[in-house]
Order: structure tokens, then sequence, then C-alpha cells
């Protein structure tokens, strides 16, 4: 990306991107996470220290996976070049596999993981009822008008 520098995020700046981009504790098909140590992130900053998108992840025996992935600038392939990323760190760190949740609405974030070779592996039914338990404010209606309701987790096999 032009203009643009890729670089690795300390827990404060991971804890201060969940802030402004998401709300804890974030819940995955696999866990929950709350505290930045817990994961690495990427930033993509431009010139003047701006973020143009971020992905954090975490690395569990050989399994890697995507916690969050915020592209904030539309049609640069900043969520592309985010998933890249992270996902040769994962394989750096020996992971075989790489896991990622989204929801039942989101559509764009299925199409995004499929295009790039991930496959779904579970859906789980109701899913959301587990995250309203932790965050009671998550809506009930999502994108497009969809009941938000299930959790589904894409899975990508790494060499």
């Amino acid at each position: 990306m032009d203009g643009f520098t890729l670089e690795t995020a300390t827990p404060d700046v991971i804890q201060q991107l969940w802030h402004d981009f998401t709300s804890l504790p974030i819940v995955t098909a696999l866990r929950t996470y709350s505290n930045p140590a817990e994961v690495e992130a990427l930033v993509y900053r431009d010139e003047e220290g701006r973020v143009g998108g971020h992905v954090s992840f975490a690395f569990e025996r050989d399994v890697g996976e995507i916690v969050t992935l915020e592209a904030l600038i539309p049609g640069q392939h900043t969520g592309g070049r985010l998933i890249d990323a992270a996902e040769q760190a994962l394989r750096d760190r020996g992971a075989s596999r790489i896991v990622v949740t989204t929801t039942n609405d989101n559509l764009r974030a299925q199409a995004f993981y499929q295009r790039r070779g991930y496959r779904l592996i579970r859906i789980e039914i109701g899913g959301m009822d587990r995250v309203r338990a932790l965050k009671p404010d998550v809506p009930h209606i999502g994108h497009e008008g969809l009941p938000l309701l299930d959790m589904w987790q894409f899975e990508k096999v790494i060499e």
C-alpha cells in the first residue's frame, strides 16, 4: 500500500485498537479474549501515523486464530494484506491451520475468507446467545437486516 507501513503492535496499542474498534470481551468459537497480552497484532499506518487497518491473532499448539480484522480503507486490499501478514506470522510460529469466527449476518466476511481459501467447518447454532450473555448490548439484528443468531467458524490449512 503506497504510503503505508506495517508494524507490530504493542499491548498498549492493541488495547487502544480494541477500545476504538470493538467491544470487550472478544468472543470467538475457540475462546474469549479480553487481555491484549493474549494476542499479537499488526497495524497498517499512513505517513501521519493514522491507522489504516489492523489484525490481531493468537497461536496455541499448531492452531492460529484470527481474533480481529479491521480494514479501514475500502478498495485498497488492506484486509487481504493484513491477513496475508498474519498468516505468514502464524506459519512462522508453526501453525498448520488457522481458524476465524464470524457471524451468520456478515456476508462480506464470509465471502472474503472463502476467497482466501478458508472453509466453513462449524456453525454454532445460537452462538450469539453465548456472546450476549457476556455482552448484552449486542443487537439482535445485524448486517443487511438479518437476524444475528449464529457463529460461523472457518478454517484454512496452511503449509
